[in-house]
């Protein structure tokens, strides 16, 4: 083999080889996207897009007073047009790689996702474990607050979504793009964040319920709590329950460990749902104690009274569920086509009919381990 043939071969295996920066873009010239905001436009069929963006030289210690983000909003047909339009009035390159959360306005949520959530699914700009919430207003609002502690609002929705569902039950972080993707492929109900701008602050407790990636209704920080329960992704959080006036006003129960198990049965064509509870931990108030009982007896009293309010709790959230929202966002269509695919595939057409039938059957155990003590 000749010299030449040698050199031409090395050098055709060395192009697919070497690598190189052909699509190298410095980060000085990126606009990185924090925070997506999603809201109905101003005209017909338009959508308001808000993009917060990180403003680099504020991070730098040189520059303390640069303002940490920056809000533009932009009205458009779709979202990658209004990032387009994005392109056009900056000289940085637009860029979601980063992005923390995206958020759906209330009027945008309630006409519904089918139009929007193609660009979510298919950019590769957007990781598939974004946080998705919904803000009980206007998505913009939140992005527009000032918190306290200076961090760049979108910062500060994603670690509370994703931190303070861990400690307390009425919150849920429970759907990202990734289940959003799920939910438009196999048509489930699901729930999301709910968000409320206040004057001077935020309040995330509660969620929005979605059918057909369309909102049907609101849910409070007590339903969503007893979503979580049927769910089965409970971990720890408080429970607080009214005294009989002899004893007090009411008494705080902190759950530091908590089981949720629901399984469908099948009796006849008639689906029961049957949830079964096991928790622990601490009273950590009594609110105007009277103390009228000895402990022993105190807590015989408190843990019944627990475990009748957590089940009505529970049972009041799957009647509305029924009823009102005619849909259920807990996973119990994946659990019957798990234990009963012969049923579930004779009977799929009817589900809606089967599911507004079913009865629930809750077995709960509330354990109290400590109930502290006061020294005088």
């Amino acid at each position: 083999m000749s010299k030449r043939i040698k050199l031409l071969l090395l050098v055709f295996i060395l192009m697919f080889t070497s690598s190189s920066c052909w699509d190298q873009k410095p980060i000085e010239n990126m606009a990185f996207i924090l925070g997506l905001g999603l809201d109905k436009g101003n005209h017909p069929d338009k959508i308001l897009v808000t993009f917060q963006i990180a403003q680099p030289k504020a991070f730098v210690a040189e520059s303390p007073a640069d303002e940490p983000f920056w809000n533009i909003s932009e009205e458009a047909d779709d979202i990658t047009t209004a990032q387009n339009q994005l392109s056009r009035i900056m000289n940085w390159i637009p860029s979601m790689e980063h992005c923390q959360v995206i958020l759906i306005g209330e009027d945008l949520a309630r006409e519904g996702l089918h139009k929007y959530v193609d660009f979510l699914l298919r950019t590769h700009d957007v990781r598939r474990k974004v946080q998705i919430g919904v803000v009980q207003g206007q998505a913009k609002d939140i992005l527009d607050m000032d918190f306290k502690s200076a961090l760049v609002p979108s910062f500060v929705v994603s670690e509370m979504m994703t931190r303070n569902t861990r400690h307390s039950f009425e919150l849920t972080d429970y759907m990202d793009i990734a289940e959003i993707h799920r939910s438009d492929s196999e048509d489930f109900a699901f729930v999301l964040a709910r968000l409320i701008p206040l004057k001077n602050k935020m309040d995330l407790s509660g969620g929005g319920v979605f059918k057909d990636l369309r909102l049907v209704g609101w849910l409070s920080g007590d339903e969503i709590m007893a979503i979580r329960f049927l769910r089965g992704d409970v971990g720890s959080g408080q429970l607080t329950v009214r005294l009989p006036q002899e004893l007090g006003d009411w008494a705080i129960l902190s759950v530091y460990e908590a089981q949720s198990v629901m399984k469908p049965e099948l009796k006849g064509n008639k689906l029961y749902v049957k949830l079964e509870l096991r928790l622990e931990g601490d009273i950590t108030e009594i609110v105007n104690e009277k103390g009228k009982m000895t402990e022993t007896e105190f807590l015989a009293t408190a843990e019944k009274m627990f475990e009748t309010d957590l089940k009505n709790k529970i049972r009041k959230v799957f009647k509305k569920t029924q009823q009102e929202f005619e849909c259920e966002p807990f996973g119990l269509e994946d659990k019957v086509k798990s234990y009963y695919p012969k049923f579930w595939k004779e009977n799929k057409d009817q589900w809606d009919e089967i599911y507004r039938s079913a009865e629930l059957e809750i077995e709960a155990k509330v354990l109290i381990r400590r109930i502290g003590e006061i020294i005088n």
